[in-house]
C-alpha cells in the first residue's frame, strides 16, 4: 500500500484526499497532451495542502511540490497573515541564577552555536540566543 509507505495512515487524511485523488485520476485519464490541471482541482489540492502540508499532499497526489506550494501561498488572503508584533510583554519573576547549563543551537543553514554557562539569569541566555538567530554581530 503506497499510502502507508508515505507515512499517510491518517484515516481523516485519507477521507479528505480520496475524492480529490479520484477527480485528479479521472482528469489524467481524459486529458490531452500538455493540458493544464483545472483551477478547481488546484483549489481543492491547495486547501488540502493548507491543512495537511504541501509535501504530504503533493506526494499523495503525485503533483509537483513547487507548483502546489505556489498555489497554497497564493490562495491565502492578505489578511490571513497577521503582522508581527513590535512589542511583546513577558511577565517574569525576579531572575534567579540558573545552575550551569549547555545550550546548543543550529540554524537551517548549518551554523551552530554552543553556550556553556556557569551561572546565569534567563535574560542573559535570551539575549545571546536572539543575537544568534538574528545574525547580528
Amino acid at each position: 500500500m503506497k499510502a502507508a509507505k508515505m507515512n499517510i495512515e491518517s484515516k481523516e487524511f485519507f477521507n479528505r484526499i480520496e475524492p480529490v485523488q479520484r477527480e485528479l485520476k479521472a482528469w489524467r485519464r481524459t486529458r490531452k497532451h500538455r493540458d493544464r490541471i483545472p483551477e478547481a482541482l488546484w483549489k481543492s489540492m491547495a486547501q488540502l495542502a493548507g491543512s495537511y502540508g504541501v509535501s504530504r499532499v503533493s506526494q499523495a497526489l503525485r503533483v509537483e511540490y513547487p507548483a502546489l506550494k505556489r498555489r497554497v501561498h497564493g490562495a491565502l488572503p492578505a489578511t490571513a497573515e497577521s503582522p508581527r508584533p513590535s512589542f511583546v510583554e513577558v511577565q517574569m519573576t525576579a531572575p534567579s541564577p540558573l545552575p550551569g547549563c549547555v545550550v546548543e543551537l543550529e540554524k537551517r543553514s548549518g551554523e551552530k552555536m554552543t553556550l556553556r554557562l556557569a551561572q546565569s539569569t534567563g535574560a542573559d541566555l535570551v539575549a545571546l540566543v536572539e543575537t544568534f538567530w538574528r545574525g547580528r554581530p
